[in-house]
């Protein structure tokens, strides 16, 4: 529908998004009656609020039991429950929580990204969709082992799960796992891991180098402070000048040589060559991957050479999207031509590179090479540009070669990690429920929930569809 409206009256889709949700949030404040700034707002806190308080309180945020007793009485002030209270109502959200996500229909899910964290030093295993978002398996274990992971593929499973698409890191418990539970299935590496390996390699290098630049600038200093009649001292310094000279020499150039690397590495990732304008293949993914992988190796510092080592492993795994990517771009081409396919491509791209940008959108390089291909496709294809830009958008969402959807739930569960001290099965069962039935406040899906977007299934008020609905009497005035 916005991309309907955008085409008909020739308006932005960020100025209709802006729009809806303008209009969307009018019309709540008009016809729910809320209440003007600063006004009062009475609530009936009866047992039925109270639970659901703790559930929350609980849920939501990285709280302990005693925590949230002793923050009832100041949300609700001379209302207070005991410890055993809390904890009881707490034991029976959990295994709400359970049931609730033992119902779930899974069937729809095919691609997904599994990750480990840990929680005193016992490993946390999760699985998240990565069409939906949809936190399909979260399970405490003893070990993360092949079979671990497989048994925790396989309840999934009984619940419709049949992945054909596993985006994961270089665990081999994971990859041991998947390839029980789930054979078919396409293993890819992580690109994350691999640019954040690169990255923390980069930035180390980058401190040498700023450290030798000091030191440089250190002993220039120093010789300027020895009288010219002491020559000795003039020597033995200018010595230690012409080292540090040196020293900073290759620094710098260790720094800049992994990084050209590094960018050779980071291009091989993206699906279009901007300088040639052509599709990118697995294979030339590949070779470029362990290109830059080779040049990482002759640097002369133990870390870039280790990093070296991941990247030539991890190659063929991280081309795996590119290769699917290609094929899939490859299936348009009867219908569009293949100019047109990689024009819209490049056009797709350059576009999510300029909506990273902050502030407003200068002419620049990037601006004038996006007017360009788009001045082309439309000279190509006329009044089909539109259709053939959503279709390539559309296999462009199903892209899937980062774990960025698990890597976000891991930060939302951390905390909670910390705060427990041993967490158990039965709250990850709650924080799970939690975590796919909460409305997304940003993002590709802003405004649902992850359970709404695989059921298809409204969520109005996450504690009533898991047993703690407010009660019939409470009213909000």
């Amino acid at each position: 529908a916005i991309s309907e409206l955008s085409r008909t009256f020739g308006i932005s889709r960020p100025t209709l998004y802006q729009a809806r949700d303008t209009a969307s949030t009018v019309l709540e404040a008009h016809f729910t009656g809320s209440q003007p700034q600063g006004g009062a707002v009475h609530v009936l806190v009866d047992q039925a609020q109270l639970a659901r308080a703790t559930v929350a309180l609980r849920a939501m945020s990285p709280n302990s039991i005693r925590a949230i007793e002793n923050m009832l009485p100041i949300l609700y002030p001379g209302v207070s429950l005991s410890f055993g209270k809390i904890q009881s109502i707490t034991s029976k959200a959990e295994a709400k929580a359970a049931e609730f996500n033992r119902r779930t229909d899974l069937s729809r899910i095919t691609a997904a990204a599994l990750d480990e964290m840990f929680s005193q030093g016992e490993p946390v295993l999760a699985g998240v969709d990565l069409d939906f978002g949809y936190l399909f398996g979260l399970s405490l274990r003893a070990t993360r082992s092949g079979e671990d992971w497989a048994e925790v593929l396989g309840y999934a499973q009984a619940q419709g799960l049949d992945l054909s698409v596993v985006v994961k890191d270089a665990g081999m418990g994971i990859d041991a796992g998947v390839r029980m539970a789930f054979p078919e299935a396409e293993r890819r590496d992580d690109c994350f891991h691999a640019l954040y390996e690169m990255n923390k390699v980069q930035r180390q290098l980058e401190q040498k180098a700023y450290a030798a630049i000091a030191l440089e600038q250190e002993q220039q200093n120093q010789l300027a402070t020895i009288r010219v009649t002491d020559k000795r001292a003039r020597a033995e310094q200018k010595r230690k000048l012409a080292t540090a000279s040196k020293t900073c020499f290759e620094a710098i150039e260790r720094y800049e040589r992994f990084a050209a690397a590094k960018r050779k590495a980071h291009e091989a990732m993206q699906y279009i060559d901007l300088n040639s304008g052509q599709l990118r293949t697995g294979e030339q993914t590949q070779s470029m991957i362990e290109a830059a992988a080779d040049e990482m190796q002759r640097i002369d510092y133990d870390k870039s050479q280790k990093v070296a080592r991941y990247l030539r492993n991890r190659a063929p795994g991280l081309s795996l999207a590119i290769a699917d990517l290609y094929t899939r771009l490859q299936a348009l081409f009867p219908i569009y031509t293949p100019d047109a396919v990689c024009l819209a491509c490049l056009i797709l791209y350059l576009l999510d590179v300029l909506r990273k940008c902050p502030g407003s959108l200068r002419p620049n390089d990037r601006t004038h090479h996006l007017l360009g291909a788009f001045a082309l496709l439309k000279e190509l294809l006329g009044d089909k540009t539109h259709a053939l830009l959503e279709t390539v958008e559309a296999l462009l969402e199903k892209h899937h070669r980062a774990s960025s959807a698990i890597e976000g739930f891991n930060a939302a569960l951390r905390p909670h990690l910390y705060l427990h001290k041993g967490v158990t099965q039965n709250f990850l069962e709650l924080f799970r429920a939690y975590y796919n039935l909460r409305t997304r406040r940003s993002g590709r899906h802003k405004g649902t929930s992850p359970y709404q977007c695989l059921t298809g299934n409204p969520v109005n008020d996450w504690l009533s569809l898991i047993g703690f609905p407010p009660s019939s009497a409470a009213t909000v005035h």
